[in-house]
């Protein structure tokens, strides 16, 4: 890694907002995990059906796990987080305006949910303009698997935000307006983690989070089993969540292996 400075007030205001979305994140999982049918009394908005409520609950416990990891990092080995945090904050807060007649503004949580994201997207951009760059030309490789990842991603959030009902039957939960856009969000966050992996390879960060989030959707797709769209491709889509939890599971120990031998 490059000698260069990094201003420690800098690492200690993104570790502050790590710590906050590790908060955040862990209750807010919990209680869409395992309340997904009540998200209208808790939520910042009527989350549904209950099997996209509990995906998200998921997502967000996964977030606690890899922002809190993120936390003990330095400044190169975050900046994949800011980056992927960006990637999901833009277009939710995008998602919010074009649909602010879901929420209930007599409520503090719709206030919390549009204040959240109006401001963190300058928030985690901000940081990372503020920070330094690595010097990219230290790195030549690539891993293609990941970077084919990322392509399908990115493509599966394009065609989610373009038309979340539509692309919901690709998957074993209906999905439509806000609710698609925000999953569309999502694939945003992990399209970035993929990309960032394939040509920055050797970070545990993204790949801790290409394992994590997974595991969480796998998690809540167990949880919330009934309640998906019969026939065989809920099962497809367990069976491809769980190979990817286990597959960059397994590659985050061989690249912690490789760094403690090098």
């Amino acid at each position: 890694m490059p000698e260069v400075t990094v201003h420690p007030r800098l690492l200690s205001t993104a570790r502050a907002g790590f710590g906050a979305v590790v908060l955040a994140a862990g209750i807010s999982g919990a209680a869409l995990l395992f309340f997904p049918g009540s998200t209208g009394s808790f939520f910042s908005w009527g989350l549904g059906p209950p099997p996209l409520a509990a995906l998200v609950g998921g997502l967000y416990l996964a977030s606690s796990i890899v922002f809190g990891y993120a936390m003990r990092l330095d400044w190169f080995g975050i900046r994949s987080l800011l980056a992927a945090a960006l990637g999901l904050t833009a277009p939710t807060m995008v998602a919010t305006l074009i649909h602010l007649d879901v929420f209930d503004f007599g409520r503090w949580q719709a206030w919390a949910w549009l204040a959240l994201f109006v401001s963190a997207p300058p928030f985690w951009a901000g940081l990372l303009w503020a920070g330094p760059r690595p010097d990219r030309s230290r790195r030549r490789s690539y891993g293609m698997g990941r970077a084919l990842l990322a392509v399908v991603l990115f493509t599966l959030a394009v065609v989610m935000w373009a038309a979340p009902e539509a692309a919901s039957e690709l998957l074993p939960y209906d999905m439509a307006g806000l609710g698609g856009r925000f999953f569309g969000s999502w694939l945003v966050f992990l399209g970035v983690m993929a990309a960032w992996s394939a040509f920055r390879p050797g970070q545990s960060l993204p790949t801790l989070a290409l394992a994590a989030y997974p595991a969480g959707a796998l998690v809540a797709g167990l949880r919330s089993f009934s309640d998906l769209k019969p026939g065989s491709g809920r099962i497809a889509y367990l069976v491809f969540l769980a190979v990817l939890a286990v597959t960059f599971a397994a590659a985050g120990g061989r690249e912690a292996g490789r760094r403690e031998t090098a």
